[in-house]
């Protein structure tokens, strides 16, 4: 285990102690003066450092015998990330084949606490694409790839979110939370999502589900393009989408969900 440079003014002590008590716990459950010797820390900036790693959920203690041990908050992490690699990494060529066959960007994206996260992207062939950034984000309630991830949330998560704010990011942006309420029952019913300019103005996107096997760790994977050009192409693109993820080892139940009203609803 390294420690910081003390005299290096763009490292923070507070953060970094905090990390080598985490890396500490890793070896197992130990006491504040256990701690305090091996990181040669004052007592009293373990126990503080410890008890904030415990109101964050990363550490626990035992009250018996007044020891600290790692949560699964951080198995949780690093399993997640890793479970989106694998994800990102399987569905890499999938994304580009669909970029390179229809020509619009193609989104593959994950959802984190009423935002998207863009882990993939693919731009097409079109000479007007939509323009996203690798690992940009966005509001969840306004784009389809997060209409999507976002109706699939537990009842609690989806609540908090439409709670607001819900801010107007467009003309078009729906910022009611009953609508969206109901716009994300019928997109969770359907399996498939859609952004008519909610986000960007003059730019339109469908999304549907991909689900990691068991583990349930999932992400979306859309279109979006120039609405005109979207709306024309609703029924190619969005069975182009299904095809593809039926295709794939990720395999939601929606995905394959024969669309009904799909031309009225873009």
């Amino acid at each position: 285990m390294t420690s910081p440079d003390k005299n290096d003014g763009q490292i923070l002590s507070t953060l970094a102690n905090g990390l080598q008590v985490l890396e500490s716990l890793a070896a197992g459950r130990t006491s504040v003066r256990h701690l305090s010797q091996e990181l040669g820390l004052a007592r009293q900036t373990v126990y503080r450092l410890l008890r904030t790693l415990t109101a964050q959920g990363w550490v626990e203690r035992d009250p018996i015998d007044d020891t600290y041990r790692l949560t699964t908050t951080v198995w949780s992490i690093a399993s997640r990330s890793f479970r989106l690699s694998d994800v990102r990494d399987t569905l890499y060529p999938m994304v580009r084949r669909l970029a390179q066959e229809h020509g619009e960007t193609v989104h593959l994206a994950t959802y984190e606490r009423g935002q998207v996260t863009y882990i993939d992207k693919a731009d097409g062939w079109q000479p007007i694409r939509s323009y996203t950034e690798l690992g940009g984000t966005a509001p969840a309630y306004c784009v389809a790839t997060g209409k999507m991830l976002l109706s699939m949330q537990p009842e609690g998560e989806i609540t908090r979110v439409l709670s607001g704010p819900l801010q107007a990011h467009t003309e078009a942006t729906v910022t009611d939370a009953d609508v969206l309420r109901r716009e994300l029952a019928e997109t969770r019913e359907r399996g498939y999502a859609v952004n008519d300019s909610e986000w960007r103005t003059g730019v339109a996107g469908l999304a549907v589900m991909v689900v990691s096997g068991p583990t349930g760790e999932s992400v979306a994977i859309g279109f979006s393009g120039p609405q005109a050009r979207i709306s024309s192409r609703f029924d190619v693109l969005l069975s182009a989408l299904r095809t593809a993820v039926a295709q794939s080892p990720f395999i939601h139940p929606t995905a394959a969900a024969t669309p009904d009203k799909d031309l009225e609803d873009l």
